[in-house]
């Protein structure tokens, strides 16, 4: 069994985006908008990308944000945290199988309230219990998909997902929040600080506020 405190074990790449045979994200979401207006459209220098896409968030016209897409490797979450971020129906996810994946020496992902605390040892035990018993019954002859259920929502899970801009960024507002619940949004700020370095105007406003500006 293996113990990931907190997000200590969290990692996030950005391991495809939208690339256009000319530019970046931002001038392919500029152009996007201003096919429709502009004559010129491929013509924009940096300040009219900048300018168009300060516009669209001021309007709320965000739809021409959906044709960039970005996706992820995640690796290092819960069951918690990906039943939450599967939620985000906008989207396209593939999920590390329990059903396939025979889990060898499984990892939990323990909040860091539980260290110190009273429960502790109680919590881990459990863990470590139902992680043998895990074992225990695939060699007995139990199928993994059978097995499985022993298992607590605090398993490690790794999985691939996909968001356009204006999804991302709508996840972005809810779960980069300080309401939101602790794991998933500290996946949330490290997906957009990887969205930034490669979108930095189309993020600029909600990097600033959530990374920059934070408390």
């Amino acid at each position: 069994m293996e113990i990931c405190r907190g997000s200590r074990c969290l990692k996030v790449e950005l391991i495809a985006y939208s690339l256009p045979k000319e530019g970046d994200v931002d001038r392919l979401i500029a152009e996007s908008a201003a096919i429709s207006h502009a004559p010129e459209f491929r013509k924009l220098d940096r300040e009219k990308v900048r300018h168009l896409i300060e516009l669209l968030r001021k309007l709320g016209h965000e739809s021409v944000f959906e044709h960039a897409s970005f996706t992820f490797r995640v690796e290092g979450i819960s069951r918690v945290c990906s039943h939450q971020l599967v939620r985000h129906r906008m989207a396209s996810y593939t999920q590390q199988s329990q059903r396939y994946v025979k889990l060898k020496n499984p990892k939990f992902v323990v909040p860091e309230s539980i260290f110190g605390s009273e429960f502790e040892g109680e919590y881990l035990e459990i863990l470590e219990k139902a992680s043998h018993l895990y074992r225990r019954m695939v060699e007995g002859g139990i199928r993994k998909e059978d097995a499985r259920f022993i298992l607590p929502q605090g398993i490690e899970t790794k999985i691939i997902l996909t968001m356009n801009g204006r999804e991302l960024r709508h996840f972005f507002s809810l779960r980069c929040e300080k309401d939101a619940q602790w794991e998933i949004r500290n996946l949330a700020k490290s997906m957009l600080k990887l969205v930034y370095e490669v979108a930095p105007v189309l993020f600029e406003d909600l990097y600033q506020k959530y990374i920059e500006n934070y408390p």
